[in-house]
């Protein structure tokens, strides 16, 4: 219930929830198993449901059609992109955290990415279907907002700076990601 109320907390009054957030002696333990991983696992639930029961290609006798294997690793490969991007996320405010005179503390960092992200993760369960995407964009600005709300309120950033050091971050968190799944890619692994 406690996870519940701060995602109501975080989605209707977010600078005071940043503010208690930053008082709060919070484990990456308690971040990854109340927080991450249940939110993460919302996107690729509705998605692989979405293939399964809403996919362009119907058979007539079976419905629609996609194989098993392509909904289980499209599954499968959007957890560990997701799980993967808030924890690289932290690392990269980490990274950041001397250029804009914050501390290397890498708890405080996941406190803001996990946090930070859960609006986007929650959009992440309107993919049953492919047209409800457009919240995902909702769910995205949410997160930036947050994000930026706890660089200050967290990580100690400057006011001046709190947007520099945001965008900064979401390009390198962007650039990894585009790197890392094009590895992948061509390595066939997903």
């Amino acid at each position: 219930m406690d996870v519940l109320r701060r995602l109501v907390r975080l989605l209707r009054h977010p600078t005071a929830e940043m503010g208690a957030i930053a008082a709060e002696d919070t484990s990456i333990r308690a971040l990854t198993v109340r927080y991450i991983a249940p939110f993460a696992l919302l996107a690729p639930l509705a998605s692989m449901a979405g293939m399964k029961f809403f996919d362009a290609r119907w058979n007539a006798d079976l419905g629609y059609t996609v194989p098993l294997q392509d909904i289980l690793a499209a599954g499968a490969a959007t957890l560990f992109a997701s799980i993967t991007s808030v924890f690289l996320l932290a690392g990269i405010f980490v990274a950041l955290a001397p250029i804009y005179g914050s501390s290397r503390d890498y708890r405080s960092a996941l406190k803001v990415a996990a946090y930070g992200a859960l609006p986007l993760l929650l959009a992440g369960g309107t993919l049953l279907l492919p047209m409800m995407a457009i919240l995902g964009l909702a769910g995205l600005m949410h997160s930036v907002y947050l994000f930026w709300l706890g660089a200050r309120e967290v990580l100690g950033v400057r006011r001046s700076e709190q947007a520099e050091f945001i965008g900064i971050a979401m390009v390198m968190l962007f650039v990894a990601s585009t790197i890392a799944g094009a590895a992948a890619s061509a390595l066939g692994i997903f």
